[in-house]
């Protein structure tokens, strides 16, 4: 196996390896913060929610605090609450309060819980490290109410709620095993007893390791009916007097009341998705709201998200590898704004929590891979190709004369500049006798590899038909035969051909749709020379006429490509054969190296700072 071959196999392994990589990142949770985050962003951004009637929240706010002047409050105070709400019909009264020691008035709030009979208490677990998926595990209990309270309470259930690992609280454990005993959440408790369920009954969407992922209805402030227990109490008290209460118990029928800790320095608080500092109370209320409602945040299962990254990562690998850059991140753009705004919408219609930042980041990162693939790819077909213009341009550069042959009596320069790193112009000197002189220059049409090839094969054949016996026209008659015949392609080439007889001073020429060589004479007006019939070699079956001219010494041939006449600068105007005379004339009495450098430095400074557009080729002929 070559090193190249291996080099390409390491390569595409190491993609694969790195796609792996990224895949697995979804079934581990990698970067769950950001999903967190994208959670919240949900949360913020999406429509209200309804929220129940049927669950009220009763704060010991700073005014109940003024209100009943001291803190903590006397337990009588707690007995009158559920006395009022009790009077009032109220379905259930939680207490998110912990009463752990003995105190003032203890008989009269056992007294008043045991009359109401709907009274809940709250207890705390110490939760053992998760070290699996499954029920959370308890050690001991962290904080319980006195036992003669919970004996004669409705129910009582534990309050714990699950920090993520972005420190903020957005899950409840529903049940936690202690011992050989399963327990309840608080929240879940008086849900069920309110509507007269059943444990298996409540069928509660769960995470991987138990929990019920809160449903957060709304700014604390801004979501359920509050009421300060210091304006409850006086309320319960200006009804027992026969005064207008300031609140209407009545509103409490039938409700779900909540009572906990709102006042300064004594709520338990903790940061949520949508503020902070939201109140514990708050987090309950949310879980019976969605017990209630029957309206569940469910997080999408590891298979579900990681389905989701492999389609949406299919679809960007394909465009990727496919369509250029641009285009490929048009798509990536597109297709990640489709997914963030379908993932939305779920959340909003049914609460499905799918990730996003996680297959948003693989899509960019596949993206990117599959760009830095073919750029890999690109460049090293990029040096393929330079080394296949370098070995064109060796074989090109053989098939034209090195050197021009030296002929007593004529001074000779010749250049050729590609356009590109191959060109398809051509051009040879053959000095067949001391007497003869062949000077021929031609242009493929097109350019690169192609025209390189189909010039070789011009300048290979030209060499074979061209004898000095032979007149230029019917060199080039049997040289177009030979291409129309042989040649498949719908290339042609144009060509001039002049043959030098330095003992009659003459010169025979043909040409083949090429432009006419620029003749000064010493004596005389300068012409272009050119004959009557002549098609491009290639194109079809064709008669080539000829013509005979006499020359003296100082008379200069100017043998050139449209490369040179046809050169356009940045104002769109092109050089042409008056400004090409026009040099000419102007450095005719230069030696002929000279006078070709003086024209090639001409159409440069034309050009300005534009590329050179086409090939260049010039050859100069001065009678001695």
């Amino acid at each position: 196996m070559s090193k190249t071959i291996l080099k390409e196999i390491l390569l595409v392994l190491g993609l694969l390896a790195a796609l792996v990589l990224l895949l697995s990142g979804s079934w581990f949770h990698v970067f769950e913060k950001n999903e967190l985050d994208t959670l919240d962003w949900r949360f913020a951004v999406r429509p209200p929610i309804p929220v129940t009637d049927r669950v009220v929240i009763i704060e010991i706010d700073n005014s109940t605090i003024k209100r009943i002047g001291h803190f903590p409050f006397h337990r009588g105070y707690y007995a009158k609450l559920i006395d009022g709400l009790a009077r009032a019909s109220a379905q259930s009264i939680v207490f998110d309060i912990f009463f752990s020691e003995p105190a003032a008035g203890d008989k009269d709030f056992i007294d008043a819980m045991h009359r109401a009979g709907n009274v809940y208490l709250p207890y705390v677990f110490e939760l053992a490290p998760l070290k699996a998926q499954g029920l959370p595990q308890a050690v001991k209990y962290s904080a319980q109410n006195l036992p003669s309270f919970v004996s004669v309470a409705r129910g009582s259930g534990y309050i714990n709620v699950v920090p993520d690992t972005d420190g903020k609280f957005r899950k409840v454990p529903l049940y936690i095993q202690y011992g050989s005993r399963k327990y309840a959440s608080l929240a879940f408790l008086v849900s069920r007893d309110y509507l007269g369920r059943s444990w298996e009954q409540q069928q509660i969407p769960l995470d991987e390791n138990s929990n019920v992922i809160v449903n957060f209805a709304g700014k604390w402030a801004d979501s359920y009916r509050h009421y300060s227990f210091g304006d409850l109490l006086k309320s319960y008290e200006y009804k027992l007097a026969g005064k207008k209460p300031l609140i209407d118990l009545n509103i409490f029928k039938g409700k779900i009341c909540l009572v906990g800790y709102t006042a300064d320095g004594t709520t338990d608080l903790h940061p949520s998705p949508l503020e902070a500092l939201y109140p514990s109370i708050g987090i309950h209320a949310d879980i019976i709201n969605s017990i209630l409602h029957n309206k569940f945040i469910v997080r999408a299962s590891r298979w579900m998200n990681l389905g989701i990254l492999i389609v949406l990562s299919l679809l960007v690998l394909a465009v990727s590898l496919y369509a250029a850059p641009l285009p490929a991140f048009a798509f990536l753009l597109e297709i990640a704004a489709i997914f963030v705004v379908g993932s939305w919408m779920l959340f909003n219609k049914f609460g499905l929590w799918v990730d996003v930042f996680y297959p948003l980041l693989t899509a960019g990162l596949v993206y990117l891979l599959c760009t830095l693939y073919k750029s890999i790819l690109h460049f090293k077909e990029r040096i393929i190709l330079e080394n296949e213009f370098a070995i064109a341009k060796q074989i090109q550069e053989s098939f034209v004369p090195a050197n021009l042959p030296e002929v007593d009596g004529f001074d000779m320069a010749a250049v050729m500049m590609t356009a590109r790193e191959v060109g398809g112009d051509l051009y040879d000197v053959i000095k067949f006798d001391r007497d003869t002189l062949g000077v021929m220059v031609g242009d493929v049409a097109g350019k690169g590899i192609s025209a390189s090839l189909f010039m070789t094969m011009t300048v290979s054949s030209f060499k074979f038909f061209a004898k000095p016996q032979v007149p230029p026209s019917q060199t080039l008659f049997e040289l177009n035969e030979k291409i129309v015949r042989e040649t498949a392609s719908n290339r042609f080439v144009t060509l001039y051909y002049s043959l030098f007889d330095l003992k009659a001073r003459v010169v025979s020429i043909a040409n083949g749709g090429h432009l006419p060589v620029l003749y000064l004479p010493k004596k005389g007006r300068v012409v272009f020379l050119d004959v009557d019939e002549g098609f491009p070699l290639g194109m079809m079956n064709s008669a080539y006429s000829g013509q005979q001219i006499k020359f003296d010494s100082g008379d200069i041939f100017i043998y050139y490509t449209d490369g040179i006449t046809e050169a356009t600068n940045a104002q769109k105007e092109m050089y042409g054969q008056e400004r090409l005379t026009a040099t000419a004339q102007r450095h005719k009495a230069l030696p002929a190296r000279q006078l070709r450098d003086e024209i090639v430095k001409d159409v440069m400074r034309f050009l300005g700072k534009r590329k050179q557009q086409d090939d260049i080729t010039l050859i100069v002929i001065k009678v001695l």
